[in-house]
């Protein structure tokens, strides 16, 4: 089959994928849904995780055989979610096993795996870790008992404790924590012990989120029928400044909008995206992104596996973007990371001045004291990382 039964443009005969920078793997299972998560996921009990892991497999070997017969090792894998760790150690290993056989990853390469406090323990890190994961992203999103209840989250806050511990034991030395901030009735004392505790653990990167809430999920439902009360926008950006400035005492950089790391320990995958590089998604609802085309797998997962197992491509939606829209989007994502984008690099792909091309843009910017220039590289000011939003829609075409 080629890519163009499913409308892809790439796929005119013998058409050729460019290089491929990183791989995510999209796991749609979880314990139980959160009151903030509009995420495609599901109860593991609907679908045996073995045969989804089969049909991940089957959609990557339908891209493997539109690869260059020159791509390169890959810089990345990533295992999202949903909560990859929902399913059972032997069917993870089975999966990335069958994921590097057809993208091997390079010797300094990074793989990780969410988890969820309760779906892992020390046996089951020992495992993934032989397997040559390298890297986790714990889903902690708070240290304080009663907001993880609020949010309908599954574990306590010894539980993210223990997991960090067993990641230690098991061999991890690359560990991130996601942490929530804006919650519902969230205090400056909380988000403060939060932080606190986060930076007590071992852990090398934090990945630092302020709450958007989608009308799909029940916190979202109960904002816009007036019956949960969310922190005003300026409360939001209190407890974001304090995480930036606290953690910076910690010794974390803050290397992106949302992301913090200790030196050496920023997100090889995440930077990917930031930087416009070509990606696959695989799995339910994944997104993927090569040279001018964006695509969407489809969110439905009957429709997901019966259009693999059929040998079809699962893509529900596609565009092909025009020049303007990429030479935008690589510098708003290049300027979502703090020491900004390289405009000399700009320069050398599109064959434009950047200053020449954004020159209103950028004064106006510049003025506001929202952006910052310092040799060939523009970046946010302090100002401009709460004005983010703001920003980026200077450059949409």
């Amino acid at each position: 089959m080629s890519l163009s039964e499913v409308k892809e443009p790439l796929g005119m005969t013998g058409a050729v994928l460019p290089q491929i920078e990183a791989l995510y793997v999209h796991i749609p299972f979880c314990l139980r849904k959160c009151n903030y998560c509009d995420f495609v996921s599901y109860p593991l009990e609907i679908l045996s995780g073995q045969e989804y892991c089969q049909a991940l497999v089957q959609e990557i070997k339908l891209y493997h055989k539109h690869l260059s017969p020159r791509q390169k090792k890959i810089k990345s894998i990533y295992f999202g979610g949903g909560t990859p760790t929902c399913l059972p150690v032997f069917a993870l290993i089975f999966l990335l096993s069958e994921v590097q056989n057809l993208f091997p990853v390079a010797a300094n390469g990074e793989i990780t795996v969410e988890c969820n406090p309760l779906t892992v323990n020390q046996e089951y890190l020992t495992t993934l870790k032989e397997a040559g994961v390298n890297r986790l992203s714990i889903g902690a999103q708070s240290f304080d008992e009663k907001l993880l209840k609020e949010m309908g989250r599954s574990h306590g806050v010894r539980d993210i404790i223990k997991t960090v511990e067993d990641a230690r034991a098991a061999g991890f030395t690359n560990i991130s924590l996601d942490l929530i901030y804006g919650l519902p009735g969230q205090t400056k004392e909380q988000w403060d012990d939060t932080l606190k505790k986060a930076t007590a653990l071992p852990v090398t990167h934090l990945s630092v989120y302020g709450l958007h809430l989608s009308s799909l999920s029940p916190w979202g439902k109960g904002f816009e029928d007036g019956s949960l009360t969310l922190p005003s926008e300026d409360d939001s950006a209190d407890l974001q400044e304090m995480a930036m400035d606290y953690l910076e005492t910690k010794g974390f950089d803050h290397y992106e909008i949302s992301n913090y790391a200790l030196p050496k320990f920023f997100s090889v995958h995440n930077r990917v995206y930031w930087n416009n590089g070509n990606y696959l998604g695989v799995g339910l609802a994944a997104a993927s992104h090569w040279a001018d085309i964006r695509q969407t797998n489809t969110s439905s997962l009957a429709g997901y596996m019966s259009k693999v197992q059929a040998g079809k491509f699962p893509v529900k939606d596609w565009e092909r973007l025009d020049r303007e829209t990429i030479m935008a989007e690589t510098v708003f994502l290049g300027l979502r990371l703090l020491y900004g984008f390289d405009t000399l690099s700009f320069k050398k792909h599109f064959g434009v001045d950047f200053m020449e091309k954004y020159q209103p843009q950028v004064i106006k910017l510049s003025r506001l004291g929202l952006i910052k220039q310092s040799e060939s590289r523009v970046s946010l000011t302090k100002q401009g990382i709460f004005l983010a939003n703001e920003v980026f829609m200077e450059f949409l075409p």
